[in-house]
């Protein structure tokens, strides 16, 4: 038995380029999604920072923002990244560092005080 050709009715064949396309637009689509979620992290630049008093004035993208005291400043849309004062010490108002962080877990030490 020989399948030189196979013969498939016009719906058919738009069926397959459908699915076709359907496909390639997933694969994009979760090429994107690990982009995002495991190789980009923002862009964080720090202009001052005051351990003692626990302020820091930070620039994201475009803009400036004041951070100070025990909290996280979330600086993306979908509120997984942020930045916080972090200390290692047991008083919380002792701060030594400003932790860049993901869904609250710390990624990185953008300035530590020494």
């Amino acid at each position: 038995m020989r399948f030189d050709k196979i013969y498939t009715s016009k719906s058919t064949d738009t069926l397959i380029k459908i699915a076709a396309v359907v496909g390639a637009l997933t694969v994009i689509a979760g090429g994107y999604s690990f982009y995002l979620n495991n190789i980009w992290r923002p862009k964080v630049e720090i202009l001052s920072v005051d351990f003692l008093k626990g302020e820091a004035t930070v620039k994201v993208k475009n803009s400036t923002f004041l951070i100070y005291g025990d909290s996280t400043f979330l600086i993306n849309a979908m509120g997984d990244w942020g930045i916080r004062f972090g200390s290692s010490r047991s008083n919380k108002d002792d701060y030594d560092r400003l932790e860049l962080t993901k869904k609250g877990m710390v990624v990185e030490y953008l300035k530590e005080n020494k």
